[in-house]
């Protein structure tokens, strides 16, 4: 759980938290798993693989960017993540691990939920003090997101027609 993941501030896109997980996991073994070898870590109870590598590459390239719910699951086990994390919106992946690796921190939570804001500021500060009794510096701040811009994909030509009207429009937008 060392590595950061995007901040709760801000938004990735599914391929943005795959190419992230993917990092990560060279960082781990100290070599870049390629699409098959993620798609063999999604072997199910028959023993054989739940995602196809072809349904990995699509979705790390950006081209599926809403994929069923069994493929969610299926690309959390290929990249030992919650599933959660892979969902629509901004989520924090250390939190995620946390909750879902640690039946007592998931207790903790629900226990805090019923005090409230004092409540969540008093575990805060118990959290701080238990780090720094056992000598550990502050949780560095999470990851800035990747730059998700990508160029549009190129249609090919246009005919003379649709370059026309484009460029048409094009001109009405300076003058509107």
């Amino acid at each position: 759980m060392s590595t950061r993941s995007p901040t709760t501030d801000s938004t990735w896109s599914l391929s943005s938290k795959l190419m992230f997980l993917r990092e990560r996991l060279t960082r781990e073994t100290g070599k870049a798993p390629t699409v098959r070898d993620l798609a063999a870590r999604t072997v199910d109870e028959s023993g054989k693989p739940s995602l196809d590598h072809t349904v990995i590459h699509h979705t790390l390239n950006g081209s599926k960017a809403n994929p069923p719910c069994r493929t969610i699951v299926g690309l959390g086990q290929a990249f030992e993540c919650p599933p959660a994390f892979l969902l629509p919106g901004p989520q924090d992946l250390d939190s995620l691990e946390v909750y879902y690796g640690y039946e007592q921190a998931r207790e903790a939570l629900r226990l805090v939920a019923e005090l409230g804001e004092s409540g969540v500021e008093g575990l805060l500060q118990a959290a701080h003090a238990l780090r720094a009794a056992r000598g550990l510096k502050a949780a560095p701040d999470a990851t800035p997101p990747r730059d998700d811009s990508r160029k549009p994909r190129r249609r090919g030509r246009l005919s003379r027609a649709e370059a026309a009207e484009a460029s048409r429009q094009e001109i009405q937008g300076l003058y509107s």
